[in-house]
């Protein structure tokens, strides 16, 4: 047993789903499947059995699901305090910079450099979205800036700008017109998009949920610019954010905002809830906001 398939147990009790879950944990329907049979195979006991509504927790699962939260969390919480103590005898900390994230901010990379020349003891990591949130829970990073929105109980997050998702539009398609969008617009689009480790995925994907349709992705890319540019149906859509995409127009493409429900997005600085009275941590934090702004509190952060 490791404490990754007590992780899936436990996922796939809360969704009662094998598909949801797995897309929630970034792996794969059959990787998910594999370790939780795995499980069962070294418990020697069924966990879940099949019903109408999904996959239901059998007595054993009844009794292994508190005791493996219970595991699970003091495991977390030992990882945390054992990265830290490295990190204290390293002096090093690490941040992570998911990526697109600096796009809005004319000075951000000039500025970083200069805070990087400052602190030879930082280290950066340029990821995604989902590391860099995971790295956070697990404590391996200090600081991130992601994407959003994210969960506030998991995080403690600082919202640096606010926008929505945006549609990348050619005028081939009849939707070129257009001043702004609603997500229904897209339900019978051809969409590229980033993949499911952006959170402009989620974003995406929940936005069209809500309104009862799946999106029709023919591609995932994690350069939309490119990818979209290169294509040769130009009816074809690229779905993104204004955040990324602060410009009229790409190219031949023009920029139109998708404005609905669950289309906000958010670019965020977060640290753990428990780095809250690090004095390292939060001196570092509002060093970073100045890369970004002149003053953190001139731009009225939430």
């Amino acid at each position: 047993m490791n404490i990754n398939e007590l992780k899936y147990f436990i996922k796939v009790a809360d969704q009662q789903s094998l598909s949801k879950a797995a897309n929630e944990l970034y792996i794969s329907y059959q990787g998910l499947s594999k370790s939780l049979k795995s499980l069962e195979t070294e418990l020697n006991c069924s966990l879940f059995e099949k019903s109408g509504s999904g996959y239901k927790l059998t007595e054993y699962g009844e009794e292994l699901y508190p005791a493996a939260k219970l595991i699970v969390s003091e495991w977390e919480t030992l990882q945390l305090s054992l990265h830290q103590i490295q990190r204290r005898r390293n002096h090093f900390f690490h941040i992570g910079v998911a990526m697109g994230v600096d796009t809005p901010f004319a000075n951000f990379r000039s500025q970083l450099d200069l805070f990087l020349r400052k602190h030879n003891n930082v280290v950066m990591i340029d990821a995604w979205d989902s590391y860099c949130e995971e790295k956070i829970e697990s404590g391996e990073l200090d600081i991130a800036i992601t994407f959003g929105p994210v969960n506030d109980v998991r995080f403690d997050c600082t919202v640096l700008l606010q926008g929505t998702l945006a549609a990348l539009v050619h005028p081939e398609n009849s939707l070129w017109e257009r001043k702004s969008l609603r997500i229904q617009d897209l339900a019978d689009q051809e969409i590229i998009t980033v993949n499911r480790y952006f959170r402009n995925y989620d974003i995406l994907m929940q936005a069209c949920q809500s309104r009862g349709f799946k999106p029709r992705i023919i591609l995932n890319t994690v350069n939309l610019t490119a990818t979209l540019l290169g294509y040769q149906d130009r009816k074809a859509i690229g779905i993104s954010n204004n955040l990324c995409y602060p410009m009229e127009s790409v190219g031949a493409y023009k920029v139109i905002p998708v404005l609905d429900q669950n289309t906000t997005c958010q670019i965020n600085l977060l640290i753990h809830p428990w780095q809250r009275a690090n004095k390292e941590i939060q001196q570092l934090k509002q060093e970073l906001l100045q890369c970004f702004f002149v003053s953190a509190d001139s731009v009225g952060i939430k």
